[in-house]
């Protein structure tokens, strides 16, 4: 099961943020973006140049969430 290192928050407007979160399975320790559209719409970008792209474009090659339930479980057990 993986750990949760550390968060930041960026606000995009109000109810759409930005997550930059680390996690940690005990060696290994990765980051991933996660944008929030007003809680019910989770996009989880493995890189900042997908982050970048997905605002260019409104495409996301990488993992899309409906829940926050989902999200906690992608996070859980995404491979390190």
């Amino acid at each position: 099961m993986n750990t949760f290192i550390y968060s930041h928050t960026e606000y995009v407007r109000p109810s759409r943020t930005i997550e930059t979160v680390y996690m940690s399975d005990g060696s290994n320790v990765r980051a991933f973006y996660i944008y929030n559209y007003e809680g019910y719409s989770f996009r989880v970008l493995e890189h900042l140049v997908s982050l970048i792209s997905f605002f260019e474009s409104g495409v996301a090659e990488d993992y899309h969430l409906d829940t926050e339930e989902e999200l906690d479980c992608f996070l859980e057990r995404v491979l390190l």
